[in-house]
């Protein structure tokens, strides 16, 4: 297709690369027909439903009509949104109350949703449910005996000999809870009489006594207690090393401990009787008994609707996922009818937010079947006693925290996509955190291993696009990124690539700022999270509404607001053809990673955000692997690892600890015979009970076998088979010695060009971006030759071949240049490249931009009446509205259009010209002489004018949409009846305006 006459076709504009004759590459493309990369290409420009974003739909108390729904889901076809995540709640956090409409799951409210569905059907949307109303999982149909669950412990001492006969004093209602901070409404339910909390005994142990009788809990050690007795709580702002760190530091024998022996320990379960009473032959000497039980924690969903409002679920047992999907699941599979598994696609969990329940009715049993050993003569090692020694008990805890994570995985979220499965639907979960999750014992991946669609989320800080914004001195809090990016998507993305998951998705944009986002001031973010591997977004949020409500309407506290009531919805749908040609490309073949990183075997098992391995250098890209992916999923071939759907990865690096489990042992011995690369200390033990003493011996012995005489010192290395392990040995020097270089760097150290990485069938793809508001220019390397380089702009759909790069030493070298925030996709198609003469003259993949027109003077602005502006006014020179005196214009929210008359006289035919806007707020759409130009919503704000210009008489037309707030902080300062206004949302009337309307310059510029 020509190449103008595509811009005007997609009315969409960034930077217009130059179409010049080959210069200084040395090889010239032989385009040969390449039917994978031909459908790639032509699916790029309008990717289709199945790759457009999605949206949480929230539907706030039922408050929603039919003449609603129908007008959201057709305006989210009309736009590019392909799928609906519906979730019904309360109202909406931060006191944005909402008033009440059709009960959850009442007649009307069944009506609505059989409608929304028959619509989405119509209109081809994906549909989407949650499986509560708010988050998590629960209800009233949850009794005390299925919800989240807490242990507790109760002492007595006892002399003997004598036979005893008493009821056991009942645990604590609160025993080692004492420092809650952030576990959902605790508050309410911590303090509950014990006959309140549907308190269960779980099994009795005595143990002989002992004077200091509970030393891990109350000396020194007792600082990593809670953490490893997996009772501590925290704030989801505590980073993953925090988190780990705590329950993988040893416990140090000290002086004066006097550890019991197993063999010592008394198992009088089966003498206690279901009202409590004990009766014992009591052996000669002290005995302490150990009553341990467990209690509802009385934790509830989260901003339920009250009609559905109760207990969550207890995490570790399948009965709270029956209870749920039957009172639940199967009413929203029998009214969506024949829709069920045709729009209904998926069910969904949202985000883990239920503190940190660590027992269930049947954990004995559970504890047995995943570690393999009874588990009840360690139990007093919960209350602080030392069983075996201090290495014994730390291993008990590691056994404890993994049965947990165990249940977890399997009980809850594989038995939910088991049911789902059963029923022809889909499972998405956001089963990871990081909400309130820091500190439950969880294998994050395995959690988001057992979802079709694993998920996470990113947030947009609170002055995010402001300068100094994102600096962390702010805090967690403000900028919502850990050392510049998302704190769990690299988990999530992770977990989509060890367990073979198509799309690795993310509830997107998640705020507390009330309209002030838009297109131009998310793209940073979005980029951000490409690059960590999220390849499908859901915006949060897109609240459901009445058109009656008016506008901007009833919204929710928290989430980007992204609906039909924004100001720049009619112009919202470039930005969406962005993600989606963005998510095409990047949900397409397999990612590209050179290292895959070991987190271990202990439990919590959280992954670190993204970052730079200062071991490895900048230019590698990795995932990381827990122990059931490596025990089960790890292969090798031709010297790599591989995973059974295509992934693979040159290096193995492991943890950096002494223990770790025998079957891990023998599989790493597997993979080094078989010719892997492994990286990381030799372990010198076991990290739990299973068979110990014995299998510490056995982890001795295969360490010896797998790593030689490498001792980490004087020797490094030990050839092993057709493999090679490596200790204390920084990877970039193995790297280097395996003839690896980076897969992507740039020549320019005072940029932040971030990459992602990904091989589709024949054709290599690199997202590259621009994480700095800045313009950068730079050389980038890709570790590609022998391909034709091309440039994919995602903002356009424009498509255009490289012709200034050097290909030497297995690398492709471009120049490429970068506005502020801008991304490209290189793209490297397989073709036969043919050797030709090297030109000299030196040419550029880009036009560069030569100003030949300033339009100065006066504008003639129209604004809408019907929100408070003026029909028509004159702006000596363009300036900020906010600056106005009329207020009409100085608290003007919506679309104005600023139209110019001028004379272009100097224009000379055969170049190309070029319109520059300069600043705008927050979003344009142009009209040049009647032609549609489109719309320009990031930088570097410019559209092509050539053959529209006239030597007179030209018309311009830049209708400009700014944010919804400056029209709600004038109304703020109105009585209600003179209001444009109405939304649940409170904004103060003294607020800072936001900076509105086209402040310029505008310039004609020509391209050479």
């Amino acid at each position: 297709m020509d190449r103008r006459k595509f811009i005007t076709l997609t009315s969409l504009t960034t930077a217009h690369l130059a179409t010049a004759q080959a210069g200084i590459n040395k090889w010239a493309p032989d385009f040969t027909g390449i039917p994978f990369y031909s459908e790639l290409k032509e699916k790029f420009i309008t990717p289709g439903q199945e790759f457009q974003p999605g949206c949480y739909w929230w539907w706030f108390n039922g408050l929603m009509d039919k003449e609603g729904i129908t007008r959201d889901l057709e305006e989210y076809k009309a736009k590019g949104m392909g799928e609906v995540l519906m979730i019904n709640s309360a109202g909406g956090l931060g006191g944005a109350k909402v008033p009440q409409g059709a009960l959850f799951l009442s007649p009307e409210w069944r009506e609505l949703y059989r409608f929304a569905l028959k619509e989405a059907n119509r209109l081809g949307i994906k549909f989407g449910v949650n499986m509560s109303s708010g988050w998590c999982m629960g209800g009233p149909w949850i009794p005390p005996q299925h919800a989240c669950r807490w242990f507790l412990q109760s002492k007595l001492t006892v002399k003997g000999p004598q036979k005893f006969s008493g009821k056991l004093p009942l645990p604590g209602n609160r025993d080692g809870y004492d420092n809650l901070v952030n576990a959902p409404g605790w508050k309410e339910y911590i303090d509950l009489p014990l006959e309140q909390i549907d308190y269960r005994d779980t099994a009795i142990v005595a143990i002989p006594a002992a004077p200091d009788n509970n030393p891990l809990r109350t000396d020194k050690r007792s600082t990593l207690f809670i953490a490893k007795t997996n009772r501590k709580d925290a704030s989801n702002f505590i980073k993953a090393n925090d988190v780990m760190t705590p329950v993988s530091t040893p416990w140090e024998a000290m002086p004066g401990d006097q550890p019991i022996p197993v063999d010592k320990v008394i198992d009088l379960t089966s003498k206690l009787t279901a009202d409590g009473q004990l009766d014992w032959e009591v052996p000669a000497g002290e005995w302490t008994i150990i009553r341990t039980g467990h209690r509802m924690t009385g934790s509830k969903v989260m901003i339920a609707q009250p009609e559905a409002s109760g207990l969550s679920v207890d995490w570790l047992s399948h009965i709270g996922v029956d209870l749920q999907f039957e009172n639940v699941g199967k009413v929203l599979l029998q009214e969506a009818g024949q829709y069920a598994g045709k729009t209904l696609k998926y069910f969904c969990d949202d985000s883990f937010e239920d503190g940190f329940p660590n027992w269930t009715e049947n954990i004995i049993p559970q504890f047995k079947k995943y570690r393999g050993y009874d588990p009840t003569p360690y139990l007093p090692v919960l209350n602080g006693f030392i069983i075996g020694s201090v290495e014994v008990s730390d291993r008990f805890l590691n056994d404890y925290r993994k049965t947990v994570a165990d249940c977890l995985a399997d009980e809850h979220y594989k038995h939910f996509a088991d049911l789902c499965h059963q029923n022809g639907l889909q499972v998405q979960n956001e089963a990871a955190g990081p909400s309130r999750s820091g500190t439950m014992c969880m294998d994050a991946l395995k959690n988001l291993g057992r979802s079709d669609m694993p998920q996470g989320e990113f947030w947009l800080g609170g002055k995010h696009d402001e300068e100094g914004g994102l600096d962390e001195k702010l805090g967690y809090g403000m900028v919502r990124l850990e050392q510049g990016q998302n704190k769990v998507t690299k988990m999530v993305t992770s977990a989509a690539h060890i367990y073979g998951k198509k799309t690795a998705s993310a509830e997107s944009f998640t705020s507390f700022r009330h309209w002030y986002d838009y297109p131009g001031n998310m793209k940073q973010a979005a980029d951000r999270a490409f690059c960590e591997g999220i390849n499908r977004f859901l915006f949060h949020t897109s609240t459901a509404t009445r058109p009656k409500d008016g506008k901007p309407g009833i919204e929710y506290g928290a989430g980007t607001h992204f609906n039909p009531n924004v100001t720049w919805w009619n112009q919202s749908g470039p930005f969406l053809d962005y993600i989606s040609r963005c998510q095409y490309l990047l949900q397409k073949g397999l990612f590209v990673a050179d290292i895959l990183y070991y987190n271990g075997d202990i439990t919590p098992n959280i992954v670190l955000p993204k970052h730079v391995d200062p071991s490895a250098g900048k230019g590698y890209d990795y995932d990381v692997c827990n122990e059931e992916v490596l025990l089960t999923r790890v292969s090798v071939k031709n010297g790599k690892l591989v995973l059974p759907d295509g992934m693979s990865y040159q290096l193995l690096v492991l943890r950096e600890n002494t223990s770790m489990p025998v079957p891990v042992l023998q599989k790493l011995k597997e993979l080094v015979l078989a010719g892997a690369t492994i990286v990381g200390p030799r372990p010198e033990k076991d990290s739990g009970l299973k068979d110990y003493p014995q299998c510490d011996t056995r982890v001795q012995e295969l360490a010896a076998s797998i790593w030689g005489k490498c001792d980490g010192k004087t020797i490094r290395q030990n050839v092993l088979g057709k493999g090679k392990i490596y200790w204390n040995v920084p990877l970039h020097e193995v790297l280097k010695e395996k003839g690896i270089g980076p897969d992507f760097i740039c020549d320019n150290d005072n940029a932040f060009i971030d990459f992602i990485h990904r091989s589709i069938g024949d054709t290599e793809v690199y997202f590259i971006a621009n994480r700095n508001k800045r313009e950068e220019k730079m050389n980038c390397r890709f570790r590609i030759s022998g391909r034709q380089p091309e440039i994919w702009d995602a903002t356009t759909g424009e498509t255009i071949p490289v012709k200034a790069f050097t290909q030497a030493d297995g690398y492709t070298t471009i120049s490429l240049q970068f506005a502020p925030f801008q991304s490209w996709f290189i793209v490297f198609k397989k073709v036969v490249l043919k050797k030709q003469a090297v030109v000299k003259k030196a040419i550029s993949n880009f036009l560069s931009f030569t100003p030949v027109q300033e339009l100065t003077g006066a504008w003639t602005v129209h604004f809408d009446p019907a929100w408070g502006g003026p029909a028509s006014v004159e702006f000596p020179a363009l300036e900020d509205w906010t600056k106005r005196p009329e207020e009409g214009i100085k608290y003007y929210s919506g679309k104005a259009t600023y139209v110019k008359r001028f004379d272009a006289g100097s224009i000379q035919p055969g170049v190309p010209y070029f319109l520059e806007t300069g600043v705008v707020h927050n979003i344009a759409e142009i009209k040049l002489n009647g032609k549609a130009l489109g719309i320009l919503w990031t930088a570097p704000w410019r559209v092509e004018v050539t053959g529209l210009l006239q030597p007179t008489g030209n018309v311009l037309e830049i209708a400009v949409v700014n944010c919804w707030p400056n029209r709600l902080i004038g109304d703020a300062a109105l009585p209600a009846e003179k209001r444009l206004t109405h939304t649940n949302i409170v904004f103060k009337p003294d607020a800072p305006l936001m900076p509105s309307g086209l402040l310029g310059p505008v310039v004609i510029v020509k391209g050479g």
